[in-house]
């Protein structure tokens, strides 16, 4: 039923002979729920898509610092040198001995008497696979030059302990491709005619692709390929020293250095 009473009692009033019907009172409700306030989505609350969305870029923020480092710690040994056994929470003496293996005959490379000379000497040994006739070499030797020639950081035959030493492991064909590619160069070398050449590359699975049957391995990393060890523990820094050179140039050094920091802390924590 029609409600019929009047909105205004006065004669005075503009509005008086305009009745109130149950239209206009379900329309009032209607503009009244229309001009309610929207809601505010809290950041805190449970199911906010903003918080989500925070969420899920500080995580990926964090999966972006700290792949590299994992990838490192827990595969790169394995997945390069099946026979590098490298224990992180191995304890080693702080003098190190002649032989440049810290006394110690378990160390992955103490076989290697062609490299007791670096590892003695320096804190890190980048080992170089590389051939003067590789077209790919090229490049990366002349980044090596240019970084780390004549800069006081590299060990050279004649001096005393550096930085970094870089040992040549050749994929030359010749004696003479060997002798012209190390001219001028201040790096250190596994001779031509050492075995240890090809048992480095085996050790590694680092070699050219001629060499494969010869060497009969499963080729994990083709040439050039620069792998940084770290001198005092023998464990593997980066395999991607080549990839470091070429775009941080001198850079790469520091960039390694934090690298074996980060891995002797997080090796200190695990004991």
């Amino acid at each position: 039923m029609p409600i019929q009473q009047r909105r205004g009692v006065g004669t005075g009033s503009p509005t008086a002979g305009l009745p109130i019907t149950s239209n206009g009172v379900q329309s009032g409700s209607s503009r009244s729920r229309n001009h309610r306030r929207p809601k505010i989505v809290s950041l805190y609350a449970r199911h906010s898509p903003i918080r989500w969305v925070i969420l899920i870029v500080i995580s990926m923020a964090l999966a972006s610092l700290l792949w590299k480092p994992v990838v490192l710690f827990f595969g790169v040994q394995k997945k390069i040198a099946p026979g590098h056994n490298f224990n992180l929470s191995r304890k080693v003496k702080q003098n190190p001995d002649a032989s440049g293996t810290n006394g110690r005959s378990d160390l992955p490379l103490s076989k290697f008497s062609e490299l007791s000379f670096a590892l003695r000497n320096s804190d890190l040994v980048a080992l170089y696979f590389a051939a003067s006739w590789c077209p790919m070499s090229t490049p990366v030797s002349v980044a090596l030059d240019k970084s780390f020639g004549n800069k006081g950081v590299l060990l050279t035959p004649n001096g005393g302990r550096n930085t970094l030493a870089v040992v040549y492991v050749s994929s030359d064909k010749t004696l003479d491709e060997y002798d012209g590619y190390l001219h001028n160069r201040d790096w250190l070398a596994v001779p031509f005619d050492s075995p240890q050449r090809s048992e480095l590359k085996r050790h590694f699975s680092t070699c050219a692709h001629r060499e494969l049957e010869e060497l009969g391995i499963d080729r994990k990393h083709e040439i050039p390929t620069i792998i940084v060890i770290d001198s005092k523990t023998h464990g593997i820094i980066t395999t991607n020293g080549a990839d470091d050179v070429d775009k941080m140039g001198d850079g790469a050094l520091k960039h390694w250095k934090d690298m074996q920091t980060w891995i002797k802390k997080t090796a200190g924590s695990m004991t």
